[in-house]
């Protein structure tokens, strides 16, 4: 029997009791008083460590491999390096070069973040074709007008959310609080969308970017006219929910940055849950926050080693060498196409408060662009090995060639690319990435989400002789949506058979706020997520749309938890996508008995409409409830916001539990391990599912299991699926 030290803190049980094979200690539930007026900077106080020598040289690496992106061949950043390249070609050219130019550069100004740079030089443009004799000239003016409303409303979002930011910043549907009071860039965009509505009343980006507009200014609904109106119930839920407040200013985590990853974690072993959190700017540092038990964190990141290291959209953790201590992979260059050839991150927790970059000495260097990433004990022989979805694009050409990768994890702190022996030959644009038993046979399969392709779902076949895997998608229907990007596997419906949850992403054919508008009131949109229900025969259906799934959703941020407790995975998808235009709001929503989902976005008060990405769910004041974390900001360096923490305000009337789980003879952090818990409800039996995972791939949720139990009189037992092979469960004894 698998050996077991876990800590499960629940409502209204509190005891502990020695077995012959595991220690079990639970501690009893409460919301204590907390001091949340402290703000990281003011609780640094402890000496800066420098970075190991490993480290170093792996900064260089990242640095040097930076330096070596070409600035006209990327898109989504270096926006000020090419608005600069743009400028010179605009000032050497004349007539309708220079007007391109201009244009060119005026966008890449507003990207940058220089939005009353953009609308100067987008009024210049104006001003130079208007004299001009060209074709097309009625449209070229209107798509001008289009960009300088663009830059005037970002501008209102700047001084306002931004700078000025308040809880109820840019949260749709805006209540007062939140109205810009600043009020030249949304008036300016207001009377322009206005007009250009007069001229192409059936664009719809421009009308949905009109009322967002006027909700800025106070206007919405009276202030737009009829024709031109979002209806109201647009913005409103159909359930009642609690309202979840933004407090991230309150702790100190409303640092503003752009898109980024985040786990919420105990890093050093105290019992708190930590969070680090990622930017994916080249420059932008790495940050470390200790969790100080009294609801306050310190900025401990000088202390730590990890001063230069940088970048990152997305970060994962895990515990490689089996110590006990959670290490930390960041994963760069996504998004980069021919130009992400930037190496990966292994930072090693020496278990001293410090971290090192042990990447090389791992054999895990390679430079190729990706984001997502699988920590899973493949083969069951204890250790976790390490599956890496990166960016490529068939047929190509070799500048495009970046397969993905399959680690085999050697014990000794070291690893041994294994994908061909694995079957495992990945050349695919992979944005998600995701592992679990669905075979409830021990071994954890895994689930790829790819863009502008058929997601893939390969089922572990691994024997005495390695890891290896056998492609299913086909017979197991879980294609879909053929634009897709975050992924995960749960038991949505505690039936004890994982299920995989996939989101859709923008295909670029429109700008999203029209595909909203356009999908309004429609039931089988095909940007809609996806929940595929485990059929427990290696099929799989598609339940999104009696599942309420129905309306497109273009998510790269995203998770699972479980709001209310009542052992039912709610989820929050975040919008991420870069487009200026893409304001539309991020959504959570509610599981109903693992029978339908409500959308309870704008009664939550969730309804961010900045770009989402790092999302985690986490009890990070151990108040038996699960709290909220959001890495806000875009992939453009000029479109920065602020992290949101969302303190979870449910009343505290059901029970929960938590179990921290020690593996000896499998990976010490039981990656992968389910929780079963059977439980007495209103005089019925029922059970509650959850796998040890950091959720969601664009997700970095703690991996101690946190159940919600509802209205629980009883624990009747407690099974613990661990990944050893055998698959037999360890058994506890119920609680009363």
């Amino acid at each position: 029997m698998e050996h077991l030290k876990s800590i499960a803190t629940t409502a209204n049980w509190s005891w502990s009791i020695l077995f012959g094979y595991s220690l079990l200690v639970l501690i009893a539930g409460c919301k204590a008083d907390q001091d949340q007026s402290t703000s990281p900077e003011s609780c640094v106080t402890a000496t800066a460590t420098s970075p190991s020598s490993e480290t170093l040289a792996m900064i260089d690496s990242v640095q040097k491999a930076q330096a070596a992106v070409d600035p006209m061949k990327v898109t989504v950043f270096m926006c000020a390096e090419r608005a600069q390249l743009l400028k010179k070609r605009a000032e050497s050219s004349e007539g309708l070069n220079k007007v391109n130019f201009m244009v060119m550069w005026g966008f890449e100004e507003l990207k940058a973040g220089n939005s009353e740079g953009s609308i100067k030089i987008f009024q210049d443009v104006l001003k130079l074709v208007q004299p001009m004799q060209i074709p097309g000239k009625e449209q070229t003016v209107l798509e001008m007008k289009k960009l300088l409303a663009l830059a005037a409303l970002r501008l209102g979002e700047q001084q306002n959310c931004v700078l000025n930011h308040t809880t109820e910043s840019c949260i749709i549907p805006i209540a007062p609080g939140g109205q810009h009071t600043k009020r030249d860039g949304s008036t300016m965009a207001f009377d322009l969308y206005k007009e250009i509505l007069q001229q192409v009343p059936d664009d719809l980006t421009s009308k949905y970017l009109f009322n967002v507009s006027a909700m800025t200014l106070g206007m919405f609904p009276e202030g737009v006219p009829a024709s031109l109106r979002l209806p109201e119930q647009y913005y409103k839920s159909k359930v009642e929910f609690p309202h979840f407040t933004d407090i991230a200013a309150e702790i100190g985590f409303d640092k503003r940055g752009l898109a980024g990853g985040v786990v919420m974690d105990d890093f050093n072993n105290d019992g708190f849950l930590d969070i680090m959190a990622s930017n994916w700017g080249f420059h932008d540092q790495i940050h470390f926050y200790k969790n100080r038990g009294d609801g306050s964190f310190e900025d401990v990141t000088m202390q730590s080693g990890l001063k230069g290291v940088t970048g990152g959209l997305n970060i994962r953790q895990t515990d490689y060498n089996n110590d006990g201590w959670i290490d930390l992979f960041i994963m760069r260059g996504a998004w980069f196409r021919d130009q992400g050839r930037i190496p990966n991150s292994l930072l090693k927790n020496n278990g001293d408060g410090t971290f090192t970059d042990v990447t090389v000495k791992a054999g895990l260097y390679t430079k190729r662009p990706t984001q997502n990433s699988v920590w899973l004990d493949f083969d069951l022989d204890g250790w976790v090995d390490l599956f890496v979805g990166n960016e490529a694009i068939p047929d190509g050409g070799p500048d495009f060639n970046f397969p993905s990768e399959l680690y085999h994890n050697q014990g000794d702190g070291t690893f041994k690319e294994v994908s061909a022996e694995a079957n495992l030959q990945i050349l695919a644009f992979v944005k998600g990435s995701t592992g679990g038993d669905i075979n409830n046979d021990g071994y954890p399969d895994l689930y790829l989400s790819i863009l502008n392709g058929n997601n893939r779902l390969f089922l572990n076949a691994s024997d005495e002789h390695g890891i290896k895997f056998k492609e299913i998608t086909t017979t197991a229907h879980v294609e879909e949506p053929f634009v897709s990007f975050p992924t995960w596997m749960f038991d949505y419906n505690n039936d004890g058979w994982l299920d995989i949850f996939v989101s859709a992403y923008s295909d670029g054919a429109e700008d999203l706020p029209g595909k909203v508008l356009r999908a309004y009131g429609k039931k089988d949109d095909p940007f809609r997520p996806r929940i595929y229900r485990n059929n427990s025969d290696g099929t799989f259906t598609d339940m999104s749309i009696p599942m309420g799934l129905t309306e497109p959703v273009f998510s790269m941020g995203s998770s699972y938890g479980d709001l209310d407790n009542d052992g039912f995975p709610d989820f929050y998808l975040g919008t991420g996508e870069p487009n200026l235009k893409s304001i539309v709001p991020n959504k959570m929503y509610w599981n109903r008995e693992g029978k339908k989902y409500d959308d309870i976005t704008y009664a939550g008060g969730f309804g961010n409409i900045q770009k989402g990405h790092g999302v985690a769910f986490a009890d990070m004041d151990r108040d038996g409830d699960q709290d909220l974390f959001a890495k806000m900001g875009g992939s453009f360096e000029g479109d920065v916001y602020q992290s949101m923490f969302f303190e979870n305000p449910m009343p505290h009337d059901k029970q929960w539990i938590v179990l921290r789980l020690e593996g000896v003879k499998s990976n010490r952090m039981a990656l992968g391990a389910r929780g079963e818990i059977e439980i007495s409800e209103n005089g019925k039996t029922r059970k509650v599912y959850e796998m040890v995972s950091p959720g969601s791939s664009f997700g970095g949720n703690s991996l101690q299991l946190e159940m919600g139990l509802g209205k629980a009189e009883k624990i009747n037992a407690v099974k613990i699926y661990w990944p050893v092979k055998g698959n037999q469960p360890q058994v506890l004894p119920g609680l009363r």
